[in-house]
């Protein structure tokens, strides 16, 4: 994307995705990492393959996942259909009923045809040890690791066709009135939307829909701090994600494989290993020596430089 590029999605982030705009804001004024945890042998995986996998949103832990934010969602349009409606058509004449059809089209398929990877929010503070619930959520194995992350640039890896999106721990209200919000918004920003491309309006409004619909969460989850990496397949294609079929914790299932490799010709630059990569935190376990040592012979053997300094051992006391 070139400056202006950058600019406009920013401006239409801030008015139909306030929540995540201001969620982004803080990441950025605070120089935040993210971090993905997951198994030891997962983590490995990564590493070796340079890829990372996206699962289901039906395989994931919390099988709620998706259909809450739905309900939410539903719910709204239900008591507020026509002024959201009324919102967007005076933007462009029909707009609002023609983008909600759109994503009631396209429900089935973003239902059971959306592939995500979850990362956590990381504070400074966890650099040594991680975070104990975290470690914890994934106590059925024996070891676990955890990745921490210097994210790529605002529209420098638009070749990939992702979505990244903060997790919202909302209840019905909290959702309310974000949408009333964006209704506010867009009334007043009416002279800059009517100025754009239809199909553009159209397509931020869907992506808003999608965002909401896959991105919010119960209230009980609120200490993951997570975002969402989010791939739809059909209605967002990238010619860079293959999938392939593989069997997770005894479960045969698609997943999709974004490549931490570096691809400028592609509009993909921020993604490599040795850009990406902060740090690896290896989780409470028995085997901390070989683990560290594997963990730094493979980082090196992806071109991150001084991979040992780069790997440490979780010290909280928990069995692992």
């Amino acid at each position: 994307m070139d400056p202006g590029e950058i600019e406009l999605m920013f401006k239409l982030e801030g008015i139909f995705m306030p929540y995540a705009a201001g969620r982004r804001a803080s990441l950025k004024a605070q120089n935040k990492r993210m971090v993905h945890y997951t198994s030891a042998e997962n983590l490995f995986k990564i590493i070796s393959s340079k890829t990372m996998w996206m699962r289901n949103t039906n395989c994931m832990a919390d099988y709620s996942e998706v259909a809450h934010g739905y309900e939410m969602l539903h719910i709204f349009f239900r008591q507020h259909h026509n002024a959201f409606c009324a919102s967007l058509n005076a933007c462009h004449a029909g707009i609002g009923e023609e983008s909600v059809k759109h994503f009631d089209q396209w429900w089935t398929n973003i239902r059971f045809n959306t592939y995500i990877c979850s990362i956590s929010e990381h504070d400074d503070k966890e650099d040594s040890h991680g975070r104990l619930s975290m470690w914890r959520a994934f106590g059925r194995t024996s070891a676990r690791a955890a990745m921490v992350m210097k994210l790529p640039e605002p529209g420098t890896a638009e070749g990939l066709r992702l979505l990244l999106s903060p997790v919202a721990y909302f209840q019905y209200d909290d959702v309310r009135q974000q949408l009333q919000d964006v209704m506010n918004n867009v009334i007043g920003s009416q002279a800059f939307l009517a100025g754009l491309d239809r199909k553009l309006v159209k397509r931020i409004v869907f992506m808003m829909l999608v965002s909401a619909a896959v991105s919010i969460k119960h209230l009980g989850f609120e200490e993951e701090k997570e975002w969402r990496v989010i791939y739809l397949p059909d209605a967002n294609p990238s010619k860079l994600i293959k999938s392939s079929t593989e069997v997770i914790e005894g479960v045969p299932q698609i997943i999709y494989k974004i490549p931490l490799e570096e691809n400028p010709d592609n509009d993909v630059v921020g993604v490599g290993l040795p850009t990406l990569v902060d740090r690896i935190i290896i989780g409470p376990t028995v085997y901390p020596a070989p683990m560290h040592i594997a963990f730094a012979e493979t980082l090196g053997s992806a071109g991150v430089a001084d991979p040992y300094k780069r790997v440490v051992v979780s010290g909280i006391p928990i069995r692992p």
